[in-house]
C-alpha cells in the first residue's frame, strides 16, 4: 500500500511541475515583452518587478535565463543612490542570419511571421504555405528539394 501511495504522490508532482512549466513559460514572455516595450532606454529592473506583480527572486531566475539567450542584458546604474539595473532588449538583426541553402526552400524561415509562430501565437496547422509545401504543390516543394531540383 505504501508504494501505491508513492506512486501517486509522484503522478502529482508530473502535474505540478508541467502546470509550473507552463506558467513558468508565460511569464517568460511577458517580462521579455514588457522589456521590448520599454525600448531603447530600456526599464528598472525593480519596476520590471512591479509592473508584472512578480516576486524578484523568480523574476530574476527568468532574467538570466534571458540573458543567457542573449535576449536582454542589465546595466548597472546608480539610482537615488543604490545600485540597481536597467534591463534593455538586445536587438537583433535578422538580415545578418545565414541560412543554409537546403532549408531555403522551406517557407517558414523566409516568412515574416515567423516570430509568432515560435511563441504560438499563429497555429501553424492553418498555414497555407506550408501545407502547400508539404503537399507538394507549392514552389521549392519537400519533393523537388529531396530530388535535387528546384
Amino acid at each position: 500500500m505504501p508504494s501505491r501511495q508513492r506512486a501517486f504522490t509522484a503522478e502529482e508532482d508530473v502535474e505540478r511541475l508541467e502546470e509550473h512549466s507552463v506558467k513558468y513559460e508565460i511569464m517568460e514572455r511577458k517580462l521579455y515583452e514588457a522589456i521590448r516595450e520599454a525600448g531603447d532606454t530600456g526599464i528598472m529592473q525593480r519596476d520590471l518587478w512591479r509592473k508584472l506583480g512578480i516576486d524578484s527572486r523568480v523574476g530574476m531566475r527568468i532574467l538570466r535565463q534571458l540573458e543567457r539567450q542573449g535576449l536582454v542584458v542589465r546595466e548597472e546604474v546608480v539610482h537615488k543612490g543604490r545600485k540597481s539595473y536597467v534591463v534593455r532588449a538586445v536587438e537583433r538583426t535578422e538580415g545578418g542570419v545565414e541560412i543554409p541553402h537546403f532549408l531555403e526552400e522551406v517557407p517558414c524561415f523566409l516568412c515574416p511571421l515567423l516570430r509568432r509562430c515560435v511563441y504560438g501565437e499563429i497555429d501553424i496547422s492553418g498555414c497555407a504555405k506550408i501545407k502547400r509545401w508539404l503537399d507538394g504543390t507549392g514552389e521549392g516543394s519537400p519533393e523537388s528539394v529531396h530530388s535535387g531540383q528546384s
